[in-house]
């Protein structure tokens, strides 16, 4: 069977036309910063037809950036892609653009955990937690082999998970979950106020006036910047607690954890969390953490592996 899988991000379309398990073909395009769904949709179909040139691809799969609806394809408000405030049937439109072929669609992360347990780190299990570290926090679950994607799509949303009793400030009011600590955006917040209020960090120098991307995290730490790893510390701790919470509800058999902010502090970030989450286990049944093994394709992937669980 060939698939095509399409993988909506803020800043990049990826689309890979795969046959089995095997990714035979990719394309890339870069995501529109001005105009609205349509031109998104374009892009998209763009990157689907460059990816897939002669239509042999008989079902699409898509992954979005925000919670779907399960069973409709629309994507409600999403906040990176330009003009998209309200609700957008992705699958109708996107179909529309693709010869009437159908099209189905689901949240990145749970498409990026499903190629993950079918061809990734997580193959061979069937109770998978996937937890992707970037500018905010998001997850995946597969139980008893099986996407969980839930009533109103929200299974997995680890990052919303809470850690903390005591709401933090950090450019705002925010409430104590995963993401106020472990997502990029969040934490570049709290450094900024740090250095804003007196203590200095390479984080501000690396970053100047732009975005403090994955690989300022990095070096900051390698340079030893006491900052920069006192809020990866807890970017750790709280990672733990709240997978000792998921660990604890569903009984994950193994974490794969993966993301730009995660791939970028690397392996000891890594063991750092697992030794934390071991020290959390509820009566010490903790679980593997394994660093994801897809890279940039894995989200196109798994929406392609997407049509074989909801085309049928």
């Amino acid at each position: 069977m060939t698939t095509l899988g399409i993988d909506l991000g803020g800043t990049k379309i990826m689309a890979v036309r795969v046959d089995g398990e095997t990714v035979a073909d990719r394309a890339k395009r870069s995501t529109p910063r001005t105009g609205g769904p349509a031109d998104v949709l374009d892009a998209m179909a763009a990157a689907a037809v460059a990816a897939d040139p002669e239509g042999n691809a008989g079902a699409i799969g898509v992954g979005v950036p925000g919670p779907v609806r399960p069973g409709t394809g629309v994507l409600p408000h999403a906040s990176n892609l330009p003009g998209w405030t309200a609700d957008i049937d992705v699958a109708g439109e996107l179909s529309a653009r693709l010869g009437g072929r159908p099209v189905v669609v689901d949240n990145d992360v749970n498409v990026a955990t499903l190629a993950e347990h079918r061809l990734g780190a997580g193959r061979g299990t069937d109770d998978l937690l996937g937890v992707f570290m970037g500018t905010g926090v998001g997850a995946g679950l597969v139980l008893g082999g099986r996407l969980r994607q839930g009533p109103r799509g929200l299974a997995g949303e680890i990052g919303h998970l809470f850690v903390s009793f005591r709401d933090m400030v950090a450019g705002g009011i925010v409430r104590g979950e995963l993401e106020d600590y472990a997502g990029r955006r969040a934490m570049e917040a709290r450094a900024r106020r740090i250095h804003a209020d007196g203590e200095p960090t390479a984080l501000v120098e690396l970053a100047g006036e732009g975005r403090m991307r994955s690989r300022v995290w990095s070096e900051a730490v390698a340079l030893g910047d006491p900052v920069a790893q006192r809020l990866v510390d807890e970017a750790a701790e709280a990672m733990s607690a709240a997978l000792a919470s998921a660990i604890a509800l569903v009984d994950v058999e193994m974490i794969v954890l993966g993301g730009g902010m995660a791939q970028r502090l690397g392996e000891r970030f890594r063991a750092d969390v697992q030794r934390r989450l071991a020290d959390r286990a509820f009566v010490g049944l903790s679980a593997p953490i394994r660093t994801a093994s897809l890279g940039d394709t894995g989200g196109a992937l798994g929406a392609a592996l997407l049509v074989g669980e909801l085309v049928r």
